[in-house]
């Protein structure tokens, strides 16, 4: 319990009692609200809150993120699969979770030493544009693709697979753009799962936990800009 309470310790160490407070709350609303519709499962809830965990120690730049990061992709890779939302299974078995672990060993090595957090960056104009044109081949491919598969959304499951992709990459280089396209993938996402709750009454913990992900995403993404910044005006 000690090691726990230690490790608890280390990774709010440098967080705002308000940030502190926002983590607490989004995990507990989304619990309630979702036990008290009973529209989703034990696994969904436990989902949804690892996922709350993922993001906001993502957005405070603790490598730590990928340890709930892990969980999250399992379990959330299973929703996706139950729901015929095959790219997003796809996507989270394939992809996320190895990539959780190459996130975790890369982040580990550019950690600040008094704080604990890593150091942020942008990317060129030059590698901004050469990403989006990237990006949306790939995404019209992808939607091809996922329709010839019986996928219930291909469109908007190839543009969350894609763009997610695209923005794990980033986040392991620690980019502040990873934020635009995870605020992307977020606005997309809720209005895929807000249909399919909508139409089955389920998966509402899903629903809620990428809703506090835009939230997160819009705040860390100004967050992470303004710390690159200070980082390469620091390094000229």
């Amino acid at each position: 319990m000690e090691a726990v309470a230690g490790f608890v310790k280390s990774e709010l160490r440098d967080w705002k009692t308000s940030e502190v407070c926002w983590m607490g709350a989004a995990i507990l609303t989304v619990v309630v609200i979702t036990i008290h519709q009973g529209g989703d499962s034990l696994i969904g809830i436990i989902s949804a809150v690892t996922g709350i965990l993922y993001t906001l120690l993502s957005g405070k730049g603790k490598a730590s993120c990928y340890l709930f990061g892990v969980v999250n992709t399992i379990l959330y890779g299973y929703i996706a699969f139950s729901s015929r939302i095959y790219g997003d299974m796809l996507l989270n078995w394939c992809y996320y979770l190895p990539m959780q672990f190459a996130g975790f060993m890369i982040w580990l090595r550019h950690r600040q030493e008094l704080t604990g957090t890593i150091r942020k960056r942008k990317l060129t104009h030059k590698h901004r544009i050469l990403t989006l044109l990237a990006t949306l081949a790939a995404w019209i491919s992808g939607a091809v693709i996922l329709k010839y598969t019986g996928d219930a959304s291909p469109w908007l499951d190839s543009a969350t697979t894609v763009i997610s992709i695209t923005a794990m990459v980033l986040s392991v280089m620690r980019c502040f753009e990873q934020w635009i396209c995870w605020t992307l993938v977020n606005g997309i996402s809720i209005w895929m799962w807000l249909d399919l709750y909508l139409r089955n009454n389920d998966s509402l913990a899903t629903l809620l936990m990428w809703s506090v992900f835009l939230i997160c995403g819009i705040v860390f993404g100004l967050q992470w800009l303004k710390a690159a910044e200070e980082e390469e005006n620091h390094e000229n």
